[in-house]
């Protein structure tokens, strides 16, 4: 009779173990994890990866290629018609250049999908704070860029509505560069209106749904209008508040028609809903650094496009898969520099204080 490999692998650990000592079940146990990991890496990241519709170069950019043998790791090596330069599948990608081991980018990925804090990551993958912060990021821009687009498109509906987090500068320190702009607050001090972030969002009949940080304090006329331009087909049907800048900006956009309701008419209880669970999701963090609250939203909408009837486990590979095809733009140093978005608000201010201070007190 047939015996299936990974029944021998079973049989094998268990005659084994039995006769060690604890502390050698406990090594064996994990360096056999450790190979797990790794070997799911590879075969996560490696899944699909010779009928990637879209493979391109990564020098030129050009789709038109052939292959050219392989090269001295067995991988399989393509030439490009465009620019004559070689490249693999994994030629600037996110993991081409990284020092770790596969096991721990493997491990990171399941407590990225368990949500886990950061320091609890980077003991579990035997990483420093710092790397577990660069590995979290790393992964949520590559998964930032293969989130599905959204469309309405005409005769179709569609929800629009702003939800508000307040400016955080959390991480930032006075031994950084651009420094604390205000002084510190407690959660219980109230925020003024013009130091709150508007993000637009919205969900269509479909379910699925987009975000744009459009700016601070209320929706501006002409952030609307250049955030819903592509979003919007000539004859959408859109539901929102009685918001003034919606009554504006639709009928420019070519809407079959906008309901504008009430707030206690719970005409907009889906992007309402959505507002809730986008907040629930950023909560669970303590917070986020407004400069770094883009790449949160993003980790909110691909949970929301992609966990629906999956387990965690197959989430771990959808992750690794995803960042192993993504390329990568910011390096650490620029992690470090990340400009606050809408900056100008608090140079204005220390512009007017400064004014203040001399027209009072006769001093700068």
């Amino acid at each position: 009779m047939e015996v299936a490999m990974e029944d021998v692998l079973t049989q094998l650990t268990r005659q084994f173990l039995p006769q060690m000592t604890a502390a050698e079940k406990s090594r064996a146990l994990r360096s056999l994890k450790a190979l797990i990991d790794a070997e799911l890496f590879e075969l996560a990241a490696s899944e699909g990866a010779e009928d990637d519709p879209d493979r391109a170069c990564p020098w030129c950019g050009s789709p038109h290629y052939v292959k050219r043998g392989r090269d001295g790791r067995g991988r399989q090596r393509f030439l490009c018609r465009g620019c004559a330069r070689t490249f693999t599948d994994a030629t600037m990608r996110i993991f081409s250049t990284t020092k770790l081991d596969r096991s721990a980018w493997m491990r990171f990925a399941e407590c990225h999908v368990d949500m886990l804090p950061l320091r609890e990551s980077a003991e579990k993958c035997g990483v420093c704070l710092k790397t577990a912060f660069f590995m979290r990021h790393r992964l949520l821009e590559a998964m930032a860029k293969r989130m599905p687009a959204f469309r309405v498109e005409a005769g179709g509906g569609a929800e629009l509505d702003e939800c508000f987090f307040r400016e955080s500068f959390k991480g930032n320190r006075s031994r950084s560069e651009s420094g604390m702009p205000r002084k510190p607050r407690t959660r219980s001090q109230g925020t003024d209106g013009h130091e709150k972030i508007c993000v637009l969002t919205g969900i269509n009949d479909a379910g699925d749904i987009f975000y744009e940080i459009a700016g601070r304090g209320g929706l501006d006329e002409a952030a609307a209008r250049e955030l819903l331009a592509d979003k919007l087909a000539v004859g959408a049907i859109i539901s929102t508040d009685r918001a003034h800048v919606y009554r504006r900006v639709l009928p420019a956009l070519g809407v079959g028609a906008h309901i504008a309701s009430k707030r206690e008419e719970h005409a907009i209880n889906r992007v309402n809903s959505l507002h809730s669970q986008m907040r629930h999701f950023i909560g669970r963090f303590r917070g986020v650094s407004t400069r770094r609250l883009e790449n949160y939203l993003a980790w909110f909408k691909w949970t929301w496009c992609f966990k629906v009837r999956r387990s965690a486990d197959e989430l771990a590979e959808l992750i690794v898969r995803q960042a192993a095809r993504g390329t990568y733009e910011k390096t650490w140093r620029q992690y470090k520099v990340t400009p606050y978005p809408f900056y100008e608000y608090w140079i204005k201010q220390a512009k007017w204080d400064s004014r203040a201070r001399r027209a009072i007190y006769g001093v700068a």
